[in-house]
């Protein structure tokens, strides 16, 4: 199944509210980025703030870690009851272990590549047991960057990886720089989940641009 969702990127609360309850009722799921100032020099919202700030309702949560060690984050991740968990493997000391914790505590468990990330730095194995595996298409922790064609080949040799849906079990999402036109392009060579921000959000009209985003994908 193809998916469209949007992201929040962002260090301001009341920026972060806003989003979030813009959408309700438009979208089933949106994806909430988490940066720790250490993995890259931006700084995101603290999962505290976010647990006390709202009722997330009938939304599904994708959190994105791009933190010093992901594992150490997993108890803070389940307080919000993400439906998937997220973590780049590039500061992960044993990604096996991450994997293993987050299938444990019955969440889906996602597995991301930084774009100069070279996929033989980790055993196709690990990429198996994980639900979803996330190419970035731009350089992991600022939002705004041009997507980078780079990571077409990504997709194709990950696709490879993992198998044809729906005999392959494991989704490709794509995140950085997507819009209306490399959005095919990415679901061509093989992902089938998207990961949105600017453009989503630049839109004046979010429901609309959701829907003009999913029909791409039929």
């Amino acid at each position: 199944m193809n998916e469209i969702v949007p992201t929040i990127l962002t260090s301001e609360i009341e920026d972060f509210s806003r989003k979030i309850n813009s959408l309700r009722g438009v979208c089933p799921r949106v994806q909430i980025d988490i940066i720790d100032g250490k993995f890259a020099p931006a700084k995101t919202i603290d999962l505290s703030a976010i647990r006390d700030l709202i009722d997330l309702g009938d939304l599904k949560i994708d959190l994105h870690l791009m933190v010093e060690e992901p594992s150490g984050w997993i108890s803070r991740c389940l307080e919000l009851v993400p439906d998937r968990i997220i973590a780049q493997m590039e500061k992960m000391a044993d990604p096996l272990g991450f994997v293993n914790e987050i299938i444990e505590s019955g969440a889906q468990v996602g597995l991301a590549l930084d774009l100069e990330t070279p996929m033989k730095n980790y055993s196709e194995d690990i990429y198996l047991l994980a639900d979803i595996v996330v190419l970035l298409g731009v350089k992991a922790g600022m939002g705004g960057q041009g997507f980078n064609p780079v990571v077409l080949e990504k997709i194709k040799k990950m696709r490879k990886i993992l198998g044809d849906p729906p005999v392959g079990g494991g989704k490709i999402g794509v995140d950085g720089g997507l819009n209306g036109e490399n959005i095919k392009l990415c679901q061509k060579a093989g992902a089938n989940v998207f990961y949105v921000g600017t453009d989503f959000w630049q839109a004046e009209n979010s429901e609309k641009r959701y829907n003009e985003l999913l029909k791409l994908l039929d």
